[in-house]
């Protein structure tokens, strides 16, 4: 059928409509078009328009129905998408409802719900007409009467489901009138029944799953999340469980929701159910599909770890070392399901946060458990280097996941003084780390395997020799710390360097002459944060010491002029002088005075050997120097007096005497 013949077949269907003088007829017709529903070709809109103004109510209702049926079909939603008739079906809702009136009201409901189906005309023009206000005082109604208006409630949210979905504009209007409240209400009334209607539930559940999606920043009142939490504790439906966990885990980036959900054993729950979901799951006892069950999985370990990042709810949930959900979370690192493995360490990391939980964790060998599961998981990670064709029994992101955790949670354990002291004396932590990180190929596993070493290597002379004597190890530091893909891990290395060579009253030769590690405390002495610039500079000042340090023929060993030979030669090699002046000249207003002492000492130190003073002026430190002086009103005599001097010994190098 071509345009044209659909276009006077549209018109007669109209012209066969507007001709029926018997009511029974046109109830009769009106009835074929709902059965037949979106497959009804014709457009007959206007005659629809007409008839939802009828005052036989049965015309009407049978309209409004035939209305709801035809906007099931995207195209035909287009056609009806029109004030003439959104806003009649809005006008009923406005009226007293009884009870003679529930299938009328509950066909609106679905009328206007079809309406708003991926339609954002028919949306505006419920928002225009004030249509919002109305449904939701209907809602309202229907909520209280009860009984015979159940329907009504269902179709009325389900409506302002569709509705919401549209965007922040269509979700920010059925807060602001309030529909939130009756949301409470529906879910508060499900509670209290015996046998909760799943199908209410839900839809409930997707409306605030809107608005939080619309709006992430968005806080529900309390009582709203706790509703949200009790029906967690007493549904058994898969899908209401995983709307119910959205919802929290969204909610929880509020801290005073991870608190709410501390002090309402909220977490205790979700350990409960994700401990009989893996049960059942492990037994096949589980209809749910696979999918479903790994996102809940995800979700209520999510939950757990951003509740736990919050300090009251932790300090709660931890509870001088007795909590549940901590106990749980120690059970758990023996735990042969990965997502509760995983969990349960990222959990230990976040208790870990506390120095005095920290030093009782230790006290209760959790730090050495931990470092039975990094041994493990590393050399799953190492076999599946070697033999990476082959078939293994868990996943690499899995193996990658863990260990990152775990040494999250061993560099946390290791903060407090005398956890480093007690890890240092046990002498099993820094060779098993220090042997994983030349086989390391994950940047962020890099990253937390070096904060795990550095950690540990502070104020610990007896850490920082077993890293200096390493040179696979100081090798491994030195190629992260020039990794252009890992920032985070090109950052740490270097300070991993610096911090070893602090704590060593002698630096061992390797420490100066493994390729690289001079390199990479040259290179920090551009990082951005002044911090790592004073310890790179503190680093190569006591390298410059040791190794530039003053001898005479009787006592000067081989080693000391290879150690100094090395040293100058990486120094050279690094470029240290354009280093310094890029340091000195993006630093000029806002290096911190400390930090200038430092330098000022390291260049004191170097400038006097002519190879590396000539690179100072080659790089025109000297002209640097004068600028920071001339530029700072803040420093006092005594520096600006060496500053004077360290100008000319560099500008005078390589003159003839």
């Amino acid at each position: 059928m071509d345009g044209t013949s659909a276009k006077k077949s549209t018109s007669f269907e109209t012209l066969v409509i507007q001709s029926i003088t018997n009511v029974n007829d046109l109830k009769a017709k009106l009835n074929h078009i709902i059965a037949t529903g979106k497959d009804y070709e014709y457009n007959v809109s206007s005659c629809l328009k007409t008839l939802l103004l009828s005052s036989d109510q049965e015309i009407v209702l049978l309209s409004v129905q035939a209305v709801s049926e035809l906007a099931k079909c995207e195209d035909k939603r287009k056609v009806y998408a029109q004030k003439e008739v959104i806003e009649p079906i809005i006008d009923i809702l406005k009226k007293e409802i009884n009870s003679d009136k529930t299938e009328l009201l509950k066909q609106c409901c679905r009328a206007l719900g079809n309406l708003c189906c991926n339609c954002d005309t028919s949306r505006k023009i419920i928002l225009d007409y004030n249509g919002v206000s109305i449904i939701i005082k209907s809602l309202k109604q229907a909520i209280e009467k009860g009984g015979d208006f159940e329907d009504v409630k269902v179709y009325g949210t389900k409506m302002f489901q569709n509705f919401a979905i549209g965007g922040a504009q269509f979700s920010e209007s059925i807060v602001q009138e309030g529909l939130i409240e009756l949301l409470h209400k529906i879910l508060v009334l499900e509670l209290e029944k015996d046998d909760m209607n799943d199908d209410m539930v839900l839809t409930a559940l997707f409306v605030l799953s809107i608005i939080n999606d619309n709006n992430p920043e968005y806080l529900f009142e309390e009582y709203v999340n706790k509703a949200v939490l009790d029906v967690l504790r007493e549904t058994t439906n898969v899908e209401i469980s995983e709307l119910c966990l959205e919802h929290l885990h969204v909610q929880a980036e509020h801290d005073s929701v991870k608190t709410l959900l501390a002090k309402e054993s909220g977490l205790q729950l979700v350990c409960t159910r994700l401990e009989q979901l893996v049960q059942k799951h492990d037994a096949g006892d589980l209809n749910a599909d696979d999918y479903e069950v790994v996102a809940i999985l995800k979700q209520a370990c999510d939950l757990i770890i951003i509740v736990l990042t919050g300090d009251e709810a932790m300090h709660i949930l931890y509870n001088n070392g007795v909590g549940e959900v901590y106990l749980t979370m120690v059970k758990w690192l023996e735990s042969s399901n990965y997502d509760l493995l995983t969990t349960a360490v990222l959990a230990i990391g976040n208790f870990a946060r506390q120095d005095d939980y920290c030093r009782q964790m230790m006290e209760d060998k959790i730090y050495d458990k931990l470092l039975d599961l990094f041994e493990v998981y590393n050399g799953f990670s190492q076999k599946m280097q070697k033999e990476p064709e082959s078939v293994h029994p868990i996943d690499s992101v899995t193996v990658t996941k863990i260990q990152r955790a775990v040494l999250s949670a061993l560099r946390n354990l290791s903060v407090p003084v005398a956890n480093k002291r007690v890890v240092a004396a046990q002498g099993r932590a820094a060779p098993i780390l220090l042997d994983a990180l030349p086989h390391v190929e994950d940047h962020h596993v890099a990253y937390k395997l070096l904060a795990a070493i550095r950690m540990l290597v502070d104020g610990q002379e007896s850490v920082a020799r077993q890293v200096a004597a390493r040179r696979a190890a100081l090798a491994a530091a030195a190629r992260w710390a020039g990794a252009g893909a890992g920032a985070a891990a090109a950052a740490e290395a270097p300070r991993l360097l610096a911090w070893a060579a602090r704590q060593l009253r002698r630096p061992p030769p390797a420490l100066l002459q493994v390729d690289g590690c001079v390199a990479s405390l040259v290179n920090m002495l551009v990082a951005p944060h002044s911090v790592m610039q004073n310890e790179a500079i503190l680093a190569l000042t006591l390298l410059a010491i040791e190794s530039l340090k003053k001898t005479t023929p009787q006592t000067e060993e081989p080693s000391d002029f290879d150690c100094e030979r090395s040293f100058i030669t990486q120094l050279i090699k690094s470029e240290i002088g354009k280093h310094v002046s890029v340091l000195i000249e993006t630093n000029c207003a806002k290096m911190p005075v400390e930090v200038a002492e430092n330098l000022l000492a390291f260049l004191d130190i170097t400038s006097k050997k002519n190879e590396i003073g000539l690179d100072y002026k080659e790089a025109k430190v000297h002209e640097s120097l004068q600028k920071f002086m001339d530029s700072r009103k803040d420093l006092n005599e005594d520096l600006q007096s060496c500053i004077a001097a360290l100008v000319v010994t560099i500008s005078d190098n390589g003159k003839s005497d």
